[in-house]
């Protein structure tokens, strides 16, 4: 499976909003009727980076890769205006399930 971020040709850091725009972007570049396996791939890649609980699942179950995973949860706790969960407490809390 590519990388979605190298399909939309974002850096890893990517926020709801920046994603999103590409994704526009690029569907307007590409559209399904001329371009359809650009399109499907452009759409699989959005479907996986769409919001932040689909992101999260994709780099801890696809990649695992621990900087973009503390960039999510950061987003996250941005968000929340609950206190920030520690990312290696999170990591344990999946492993015991």
């Amino acid at each position: 499976m590519p990388d979605p971020y190298d399909v939309l040709g974002l850096p890893a850091d990517s926020g709801d909003a920046a994603i999103r725009r590409r994704y526009l972007e690029l569907v307007r570049l590409f559209p399904p009727e001329k371009h359809p396996e650009k399109f499907a791939a452009l759409r699989q890649a959005y479907e996986d980076l769409r919001d932040l609980d689909t992101r999260l699942s994709y780099y801890l179950f696809e990649t695992g890769k621990r900087e973009t995973i503390e960039a999510i949860i950061e987003e996250l706790a941005c968000r929340s205006k609950r206190r920030r969960v520690p990312l290696d407490t999170l990591l344990k809390m999946l492993d015991q399930h």
